[in-house]
C-alpha cells in the first residue's frame, strides 16, 4: 500500500490545524472553510477506517476509502 491509513490521517490532521489557526486569526476565506469541512468529513471517514484495521480487517486507501461520502439526505435516510 503506498500510503498507510495513519499516514493520511496525520497529513489532515496537520492541513486542519492550518485551517482552524487560519480562521482563529480571522484570516480564513471561504475556501477555507468549505475545506476545512470536507477534511474533518475525511477524517471522519479515515478514523472509521482505521478502526476496522485495528479490528482486523485489511483495509486499503485505494479501495476502502471514497472521498465523496455523503451524510444522508431526506430522500436517501435507511428509514424512508
Amino acid at each position: 500500500m503506498a500510503q498507510s491509513v495513519m499516514q493520511r490521517i496525520q497529513e489532515l490532521s496537520e492541513e486542519r490545524e492550518r485551517l482552524v489557526s487560519r480562521e482563529g486569526a480571522h484570516h480564513a476565506s471561504a475556501e477555507d472553510r468549505t475545506r476545512l469541512e470536507k477534511v474533518d468529513h475525511d477524517l471522519n471517514v479515515l478514523w472509521d477506517l482505521r478502526r476496522r484495521e485495528l479490528a482486523g480487517e485489511e483495509v486499503s486507501l485505494q479501495e476502502d476509502y471514497f472521498d465523496r461520502y455523503d451524510r444522508y439526505t431526506d430522500e436517501d435516510s435507511p428509514g424512508r
